[in-house]
């Protein structure tokens, strides 16, 4: 939905439509929205996970040390 929200069409919502009613859809559509804002906004703020690979919370420094310049969810949005 990011990357191509062209590429999302009735064919799409039909079978949404087969699982879940109108409002859950936009409902749905809502948090997905929500979410992709949010993770574009901290992506501009490199902001990284605060969690480590075994769940460990930590600082912004050792997540740094953990994942590279970027983590895998920036990385993507910048391909």
């Amino acid at each position: 939905m990011a990357l191509n929200p062209g590429a999302i069409g009735a064919a799409f919502y039909d079978e949404l439509r087969q699982h879940y009613s109108e409002e859950e859809i936009v409902e749905l559509g809502s948090f997905v929205g929500m979410n992709i804002g949010y993770h574009t906004f901290f992506g501009t703020l490199k902001f990284y996970p605060m969690f480590s690979p075994d769940g460990r919370l930590i600082s912004q420094e050792e997540s740094v040390r953990l994942y590279g310049d970027a983590p895998i969810s920036l990385q993507a949005a910048r391909a």
